[in-house]
């Protein structure tokens, strides 16, 4: 393995380029097939050396950083590269992933009104296109995980005259049309938007987020999972577990030591787990296929 960063790195190049070199491209990519490929320990230990090696405050370290986040076990670990990327290669065309990210990382933890910080500087700095449209409907949520059903339809219906892109942005746009009745009749249109609530007390009418759970085979049956995080102490993992549990999300804590993984279903194939991935995103959560835990 030394042997092999070794013959990475050294390729990298050492001047500040505005481009993502054709090396950091493939590193990045093989880190990717070996987490697919279930070899996850080894495609972080070439992602730290990538880190390590790539110039500070450049494009190819935003790309090193952003692949590290996302391919990172523990949860703190994503955190603390997405706070990096945005603070070092500010104008890195990731930093939009970066801030989304942070504020899924705290919607998981049950935090909605820190994750509105991260929300609202999204929109703030990526005002146009697929972004302003994804951090729309987090800042949604955000309202609606404080039962402020107000707030929530209000950053809803500033979607319109936004285009959503089909796949995963429309799904969760329609999912989240269903609680305001009335909102977004049509919201490709080209009807002048309304400003952007970015605080708000929290509301008396709540409503309860659609049951879309992943299929549940029976439990112990199945070699691959979906990680959505990894905690440190047991305790974390358990409330996150919780609040998933609350969103009809049949999750779990794996493993018996550090770190503890927030695992979802039991499949029998790497493309069974990967359909229901697929699923998640579709409720706006994040992860990655995963091995599960002996």
């Amino acid at each position: 393995m030394a042997a092999l960063c070794g013959a990475v790195l050294s390729s990298i190049a050492s001047t500040v380029s505005a481009q993502i070199t054709p090396t950091v491209e493939r590193t990045t990519a093989r880190a990717r097939a070996m987490v697919d490929g279930g070899d996850g320990a080894m495609a972080r230990t070439l992602l730290d050396s990538l880190v390590s090696a790539v110039p500070i405050g450049t494009i190819d370290l935003a790309e090193a950083l952003y692949w590290r986040a996302v391919l990172a076990e523990r949860i703190g670990d994503s955190e603390r590269d997405w706070k990096r990327l945005v603070i070092d290669v500010p104008l890195s065309p990731r930093v939009s992933d970066a801030l989304a990210r942070l504020g899924e990382l705290e919607m998981l933890r049950g935090h909605p009104a820190d994750a509105r910080v991260y929300f609202a500087r999204l929109l703030r700095d990526f005002p146009s296109g697929a972004t302003r449209a994804k951090g729309l409907l987090w800042l949604t949520r955000t309202y609606f995980e404080e039962r402020n059903m107000a707030g929530g339809c209000s950053a809803l219906d500033s979607l319109r005259g936004v285009e959503i892109p089909d796949g995963e942005l429309r799904l969760q746009s329609d999912d989240l049309q269903r609680r305001c009745p009335g909102a977004l009749a049509n919201p490709s249109s080209n009807t002048a938007g309304k400003s952007v609530p970015v605080s708000a007390g929290p509301g008396k009418n709540s409503a309860k987020p659609a049951a879309v759970a992943d299929e549940k085979p029976a439990a112990g049956v199945g070699r691959y999972s979906v990680q959505l995080a990894a905690y440190d102490t047991r305790a974390e993992a358990a409330d996150a577990v919780k609040r998933l549990t609350k969103r009809d999300i049949d999750a779990r804590v794996d493993g018996e030591q550090r770190p503890f993984r927030v695992r979802v279903g039991y499949h029998a194939t790497r493309a069974e787990a990967s359909n229901a991935l697929s699923r998640l995103k579709k409720l706006g959560f994040d992860g990655f296929v995963a091995e599960r835990a002996p």
